[in-house]
């Protein structure tokens, strides 16, 4: 009868040390994929090529030109060094948040975060972007 409440102390002490290990790895990988979120945050509030994509997007959106110019430009019309390079920015800002989309969906990054720290800024982007996504194939 000793013999029996020993191994089931033993038991008990086994299994509650596998649970505090599932809870530590669960926390160790929330609290990791928050900072890696906060590190992505930072990080793109200071790429360049980012600012430069949303305000270029921006400034082509408040012009009234046509996205659809930059892709399918008039016939016999000459596309200029700045309409390649504007192009390029928008392909830049679509793929970026194609990336963090595709991030959230597989738990690389926590979403909650990212929402309250851009969510202005990504719904402002999607308004604009829209029609361009569409011509570029991307939904």
């Amino acid at each position: 009868m000793h013999s029996v409440a020993w191994q089931a102390i033993s038991n008990i002490i086994v299994f509650s040390g596998v649970v505090v290990a599932v809870v530590t790895i669960i926390y160790n990988l929330r609290t990791a994929r928050k900072t890696l979120t906060a590190h992505f945050l930072f990080e793109s509030r200071t790429d360049k090529e980012y600012r430069d994509a949303l305000y270029v997007l921006r400034l082509t959106h408040q012009s009234g030109k046509s996205f659809r110019s930059y892709v399918f430009p008039p016939l016999n019309t000459f596309v200029t060094d700045e309409d390649v390079a504007e192009r390029r920015k928008f392909q830049y800002i679509l793929n970026f948040y194609e990336r963090v989309a595709i991030s959230i969906k597989e738990g690389i990054y926590y979403e909650k975060m990212i929402k309250s720290t851009s969510y202005t800024t990504v719904i402002e982007t999607w308004d604009i972007a829209e029609p361009l996504s569409e011509l570029f194939g991307k939904k």
